[in-house]
């Protein structure tokens, strides 16, 4: 596929950011890689791995009244949504639209973090965020072994503040080095699943037991098949899925995690846990 398809992370939506970042630094070796401030929420950035591998999570924290405060209401903490960058946004809004998909909040004034949400369906019920960027995030060798930042190198949302807010997670230190593998999702559709990560989204694909395997160079993800219930209502935002509510239905269902702890860290209906 087309360079500069890549999978940036999975995001989940929590009450206390920092706590859980402590807690997976203290439990994983996650290191902090970027975070900011908006109007509604404050975000932290993730990487749980090596110099050689592993991958990226988000969490999602309200600081206001908004779309987050309304989702942890109605579900609670757990998986928010995915997001991938593309090089060419327009494009991947139209091909996206092509197959049926739903697709708000475009936005496309900031080249730091040019971005549209594919709402969430009767496949994967959760938000697939797309985003489009001139700027990259440190390699994972500079990551694991250094503690500087330097926000005017990384993406960055429009109007966001404080991107420095989260330096306190420094104080904790690091007790495992674990590595992000594969974040689980489940799908009604895997031939849907199959044509948008793969003809849209970049990803290499290897068909293994039913599931779809794929792989872009900063993560992966298997697709599950599910069953297929009906379609969730509308969410209050663009980035405010409907939470999965078992194994067996669409939605994002936990992350691998190698060299954790034995006990899987449990994030509302998502598992990081041991992987094969």
């Amino acid at each position: 596929m087309t360079s500069g398809f890549d999978l940036d992370h999975t995001s989940f939506a929590v009450h206390d950011a920092l706590g859980w970042a402590r807690r997976l630094r203290r439990e994983l070796g996650a290191v902090p890689v970027c975070g900011e401030v908006l109007p509604e929420f404050r975000y932290l950035l993730l990487y749980v791995g090596t110099a050689d591998e592993g991958g990226r999570l988000e969490l999602l924290e309200p600081v206001a009244d908004g779309f987050l405060t309304r989702f942890l209401k109605a579900h609670g903490e757990g998986p928010h949504h995915l997001t991938f960058t593309v090089p060419d946004l327009a494009k991947a809004v139209g091909e996206v639209r092509s197959l049926g998909m739903t697709v708000v909040g475009e936005s496309y004034g900031n080249p730091a973090w040019r971005e549209a949400f594919v709402m969430p369906d009767a496949v994967h019920r959760t938000v697939i965020q797309l985003a489009q960027t001139d700027m990259i995030y440190p390699d994972p060798r500079e990551l694991v072994a250094s503690t500087a930042r330097d926000p005017s190198t990384l993406p960055s949302v429009e109007g966001a503040t404080q991107p420095l807010w989260w330096t306190s997670l420094w104080d904790t230190s690091a007790e495992a080095s674990a590595r992000q593998g594969p974040t689980h999702l489940a799908s009604s559709d895997l031939a849907l699943s199959r044509r948008l990560f793969t003809e849209i989204l970049g990803a290499q694909v290897l068909e293994r037991d039913g599931s779809l395997d794929l792989s872009w160079p900063s993560g992966s993800i298997c697709v599950h098949p599910a069953d297929a219930p009906d379609a969730p209502d509308a969410p209050d935002a663009p980035d405010a899925p409907d939470a999965p509510d078992a194994p067996d239905i669409p939605g994002i269902t936990g992350i691998s995690i190698y060299g954790g702890p034995p006990q899987p860290i449990t994030i509302g209906s998502a598992r990081l846990a041991g992987g094969s």
